[in-house]
């Protein structure tokens, strides 16, 4: 197997939740050595969404598990001096640091960019606060789905005279892309000059530039687009249409004359096919509300896979609309590669997506499971920095480091009364989920 192309580049990670946890998860797929920087005081965000609330449920957050692959942990006090001091050495160490902090986080530390570079000139800093690093609204803190909405993509998302609408989980991957790629352009001038840089990224710009369709419509134009749904701008039929079974769809595309007439074809040209209204590109456009409720008549006689499997035959894009029950099962994701077991220390052997790029040369796979907290400690301190095993003993006796989080309400020493619903609980989602685990977990033991 060749190397991977980031091997010998180390990143002290000090992002939390997604898009900065997602970007550096694709360097560490491409071989970068990244330490994850958490603390026992504070708990990276992420580790409490979906999580459950038991001793060791801050293991169990599906969404952690899935950015945080390919990564060690280690866990430190950035607010005490020693932290501070063994973060710096981690840093000399190292070629890259990167949070997703609003920009006076890192500042109020007194680990800027300026501070770091004094310690390492080579350094390369990748920011990734919701606005940027300057603006008036530098400061200000951001979460995805406000984000997104600033970006002006729930303008053009949603049904006609409803309301702007959510795309879901976009803002995130989009920062992270761009984060990924801007560090790898860091990386290669570095190779080239000697130099370090900050990279400031705010993910308003990250995800504004995907939305250049409907600004540049403006601008040209002057035209504001509407909200459709699930309409194209310009084809018909376009859109998802019902099939057999409770919340079963597919999706179809049509955009050509040819591929309209396959479309005939693959339903039986019915004689409404060749009705006036859907004689051209345009008056099918103009017509499209009857056109699709013809298609469904159709459509929802038959499996989503069937319809796909005539569509396609027929050349007609078509594709059914997959859960993510689905998606871990795909016979295609899977023969490709691209869903990838993983065994976790705590949560056991499951299915994830793997790297979204195949490469002839060098092939990316999951190397480690997502860190549970602090597992690395004593591998990054003693073999990196050398730190000995007594001084490890007692910075964890002043709580500088640790394997376990202060005040977790779950712990076995917390009381009936401190224990309270886990952020992003999702209603009794996580209660049912720890039920569901348990009642496994005795039928097993029943059976052995």
């Amino acid at each position: 197997m060749s190397p991977l192309p980031l091997q010998d580049v180390r990143i002290v990670d000090v992002c939390q939740f997604l898009a900065g946890p997602y970007a550096v998860q694709l360097l560490a797929s491409l071989g970068a050595e990244v330490i994850k920087i958490e603390s026992i005081q504070r708990l990276d965000n992420l580790r409490l969404m979906g999580g459950y609330p038991q001793p060791d449920g801050y293991e169990w957050s599906a969404a952690f598990n899935t950015v945080n692959v390919n990564k060690y942990s280690v866990t430190l006090d950035l607010n005490h001096p020693r932290g501070k001091d063994i973060f710096k050495k981690l840093v000399k160490a190292s070629d890259v640091v990167t949070n997703n902090f609003s920009s006076r986080v890192m500042e109020n530390l007194s680990l800027s960019y300026e501070v770091l570079r004094g310690v390492n000139p080579q350094i390369i800093m990748l920011s990734m606060p919701g606005y940027g690093t300057t603006g008036p609204w530098r400061n200000y803190v951001a979460m995805g789905p406000n984000i997104e909405m600033l970006a002006g993509t729930p303008m053009v998302s949603g049904y006609p005279n409803g309301s702007p609408m959510l795309n879901g989980y976009i803002a995130d991957p989009f920062a992270s892309l761009a984060g990924a790629v801007a560090v790898m352009v860091a990386l290669k001038h570095r190779q080239r000059t000697g130099k370090g840089q900050h990279i400031d990224l705010s993910h308003v710009e990250a995800i504004t530039s995907f939305n250049a369709q409907p600004i540049m419509d403006f601008v040209m134009n002057g035209r504001i687009q509407s909200r459709r749904g699930n309409r194209h701008q310009s084809i018909a039929p376009q859109g998802v249409y019902r099939c057999k079974g409770e919340d079963e769809w597919v999706a179809i595309a049509v955009s050509s004359e040819e591929e309209w007439a396959n479309l005939c074809d693959a339903m039986g040209n019915p004689s409404w096919v060749r009705e006036p209204r859907f004689s051209d590109p345009m008056t099918r456009y103009g017509n499209h509300d009857p056109l699709d409720k013809l298609i469904e008549a159709w459509t929802c006689q038959k499996d989503k896979h069937e319809v796909m499997q005539i569509l396609q035959r027929a050349g007609v894009a078509a594709a059914p609309v997959l859960a993510s029950s689905e998606l871990v099962s795909d016979p295609h994701l899977e023969q490709r590669e691209f869903i990838q077991e993983v065994t976790h220390p705590v949560t056991g052997t499951y299915k994830q997506q793997g790297f979204p790029v195949r490469f002839s040369k060098t092939p990316v796979r999951i190397g480690m499971p997502a860190p549970t907290l602090g597992q690395h400690n004593e591998y990054v301190f003693t073999k990196l920095l050398g730190m000995t095993i007594e001084e490890l003993r007692q910075l964890a006796e002043d709580k500088v480091i640790g394997t376990k989080p202060l005040g977790w309400p779950y712990s076995e020493e917390a009381g009936e009364q401190d224990k309270r619903l886990l952020v992003g609980d999702q209603g009794s989602g996580v209660r049912e989920a720890l039920e569901k685990r348990k009642g496994i977990e005795e039928e097993e033991n029943t059976t052995k």
